[in-house]
């Protein structure tokens, strides 16, 4: 008996476990390749606007497409998931193998472990995109943009942009006036050998050749232990920037441009001054929720495919309780 319940307890859970993965596994595949076909449909009309009103040259486009590929899958992972755990389920149970399983004695707790370990090693991979490649696709691709509309004049900076320069400064603008070159609500951290940066805020400022005139700040300085040591105020500063203006834009981040680690340091660094973060606190969740959706997309995608029984519903139109019409739309 010893040997029976052995036996019964770890081969044929394995192989079912495996015959269960692979199920979900090719309909993942299916799923993720029709709605990357589907994005890519869809960029393509945005990017052929680029190529035919405003001149773009062809490479530029395919180079802008290929490095959009890997956002597509992490945002198509967890719908496929959810559409392929729906299918699997939703053939197993047709085929009447969800019935074998639960006679055998087999739980639809212990069923739904397989699915889990699919969705998590999907997520895990996902996550590994999103954070290792995505970025620094997203910001190849954005320079591609910035190059193409530094062409034609000032480039469009968006809001809470984060610049770096060759002196290891870091510039933050929430707002600029890309016509007069204003900027509004800045803040520059200079690194030194200090546990914490230099910071120097203001609230307005112009962007004049290669030098930033800064309006209404202060100068903070801040010891080991993050206490302020020194603060000054000032009504005009000028900072030197010298890099040209291309180069600068090249270096700017958005938090799609960064991985965790990197949005987490700027995060704390804004923390520190005592800026505003939320904004930059949903974009750092969200590079973990997204990836990681695709297991609570399992949760309600088995169930819902358990729900799901074809034989069923044509038994009972079969039997004439349902209009043969209605009966051929519902499926």
């Amino acid at each position: 008996m010893a040997i029976n319940i052995s036996i019964r307890k770890f081969p044929r859970p394995k192989i079912l476990d495996r015959y269960i993965v692979k199920e979900v596994m090719s309909f993942v595949a299916l799923a993720v390749a029709a709605l990357t076909i589907m994005l890519i449909m869809q960029t393509l009309f945005e990017l052929m606007d680029m190529l035919i009103n405003k001149k773009v040259a062809w490479p530029y486009i395919v180079k802008l497409l290929a490095y959009r590929l890997p956002a597509f899958l992490v945002v198509t992972f967890p719908i496929s998931l959810l559409a392929s755990s729906e299918l699997a389920i939703g053939r197993l149970s047709t085929d009447g193998e969800i019935t074998a399983m639960r006679a055998g004695g087999i739980s639809l707790r212990r069923i739904m472990i397989p699915f889990l370990i699919a969705a998590f090693a999907i997520s895990i991979l996902a996550f590994i995109i999103n954070d290792y490649i995505v970025p620094e696709a997203n910001h190849i691709s954005q320079n591609i943009i910035r190059e193409i509309v530094l062409k034609k004049g000032p480039p469009n900076i968006r809001r809470n942009v984060f610049f770096r320069d060759a002196e290891n400064r870091y510039f933050y603008i929430n707002r600029l006036d890309e016509k007069n070159m204003i900027m509004q609500d800045i803040m520059v951290y200079e690194m030194t050998r200090e546990k914490f940066p230099r910071t120097i805020t203001a609230k307005s400022g112009k962007w004049v050749v290669d030098t930033w005139k800064l309006e209404n700040g202060t100068i903070y300085n801040y010891d080991e232990e993050g206490k302020i040591t020194y603060e000054m105020s000032f009504e005009t500063l000028d900072i030197i920037v010298k890099e040209d203006l291309q180069k600068f834009f090249q270096n700017q981040r958005t938090p799609q441009e960064m991985s965790s680690k990197e949005l987490r340091q700027q995060i704390d660094i804004l923390q520190q001054a005592g800026a505003d973060t939320k904004n930059f606190e949903v974009d750092f969740y969200m590079k973990y929720s997204i990836p990681f959706s695709g297991l609570i997309f399992v949760l309600l995608g088995v169930p819902l495919g358990l729900l799901y029984t074809p034989f069923y519903y044509q038994i009972i139109w079969s039997r004439g309780n349902v209009n043969p019409h209605l009966g051929c739309l519902a499926i």
